[in-house]
C-alpha cells in the first residue's frame, strides 16, 4: 500500500501541473470506489474552480478550491497518472480529470486502481477538520518538532508492541509497515517491545529514525515493490535502501545476522534480533 512518501512524492509531482490550473471536468466512470463517490458534491467544489494548492494529509492527496478539496486516496493499488488525453490508455482507469493551464494547455490526470480499495471523497472549506476521514488524526511525523516527547507521553501504561503503536494514525500519521520497521532497525528498537516500557531517550531517538527514514523515502520516490508509480510511470526507489523489510533471511547489512520475519496485529514484521533490543 502506497504510504507517507509515496503520497508525498505524488503530491509533489502533480503540484506544478495542478496549482493554479483551473479543473475544467471531472468523469467518473464509476460510481464508487472502497466507498460511494460524492460526484455531484465533488463537481460543485471543484469543478470550473481554480486549484489553489495541492497538499497532502497523512496517507490523503489533496487538492484545494475556494471552495472546498478533493480527497484523493490510493489504497493498495491506486495511481494517478499524468496523460495526454482524456482516453483511458491502462485498465482499470475509473476517473478522468481535465486540467486547463493557465497559459491554455490540457492536462489530464487518471484515477487508476485495479483493486478499487482508494477512495474519492471531498469537503469543504469549513469541514475538511471535521471530515471522519481525519478528525482523530495524530500529527505529522515530519511536522512534529517535539515527536519523540509526544510519542513518550502517549505510550506511558501502554502494552502494545511498540511497532504497532507508532503505526496507529491516532499516534503519529504516515508510519505505514515498511517505514515502522525500517525506522525501528535505524533505531535498535526491538518491534515486540511494549510501547510504555521504551525510555524518553529512546523515543527521541526513535523519533530521529522515523524522520530520517521517510525524508530518506520522499528523496527516493517511495519504495516500489507491486503497485506504487509516479504519475510519470516510474517506480520509487527507497526499496534498494530497506535494511529489514521484506528480507527475511538474508543477512543483516550491519551484523550478518539472519532477518527475521514474525506476524504483528496481521502485518508482516521484519527485524534483526542481534542489532534490535
Amino acid at each position: 500500500m502506497p504510504e507517507l512518501p509515496e503520497v508525498e512524492s505524488l503530491t509533489q509531482a502533480v503540484k506544478p501541473v495542478l496549482e493554479g490550473s483551473r479543473l475544467a471536468k471531472a468523469t467518473f466512470l464509476r460510481p464508487d470506489l472502497r466507498a460511494p463517490i460524492p460526484i455531484e458534491d465533488f463537481c460543485e467544489l471543484l469543478v470550473g474552480q481554480v486549484i489553489e494548492s495541492v497538499s497532502r494529509r497523512s496517507k490523503y492527496l489533496l487538492i484545494k478550491s475556494r471552495k472546498g478539496y478533493g480527497i484523493f486516496h490510493l489504497g493498495m493499488t491506486g495511481r494517478i497518472l499524468v496523460q495526454s488525453s482524456a482516453t483511458p490508455s491502462v485498465p482499470h482507469t475509473h476517473a478522468v480529470f481535465t486540467v486547463a493551464g493557465a497559459s491554455g494547455e490540457i492536462t489530464y490526470l487518471h484515477f487508476v486502481d485495479p483493486r478499487r480499495f482508494g477512495r474519492i471523497d471531498c469537503a469543504s472549506v469549513d469541514d475538511l477538520a471535521k471530515h471522519p476521514l481525519f478528525v482523530d488524526l495524530g500529527p505529522e511525523p515530519l511536522d512534529c518538532r517535539d515527536l519523540g516527547e509526544h510519542l513518550y507521553k502517549l505510550s506511558r501504561g501502554r502494552k502494545t508492541p511498540v511497532k504497532v503503536f507508532i503505526m496507529d494514525a491516532h499516534t503519529v500519521v504516515g508510519v505505514g509497515n515498511i517505514y515502522a520497521s525500517e525506522s525501528l532497525f535505524r533505531a535498535q528498537i526491538h518491534p515486540r517491545r511494549k510501547a510504555g516500557s521504551v525510555s524518553r531517550a529512546n523515543y527521541e531517538k526513535l523519533a530521529a529514525t522515523i524522520k530520517d527514514t521517510l525524508s530518506d523515502a520522499i528523496a527516493a520516490g517511495g519504495t516500489t515493490f507491486r503497485d506504487f508509480q509516479t504519475p510519470d510511470g516510474n517506480p520509487g526507489y527507497f526499496a534498494v535502501s530497506l535494511n529489514v523489510y521484506d528480507r527475511a533471511d538474508e543477512p543483516c547489512k550491519k551484523c550478518g545476522s539472519a532477518i527475521r520475519l514474525i506476524r504483528q496485529s496481521g502485518r508482516a514484521t521484519y527485524f534483526c534480533a542481534f542489532c534490535q533490543k
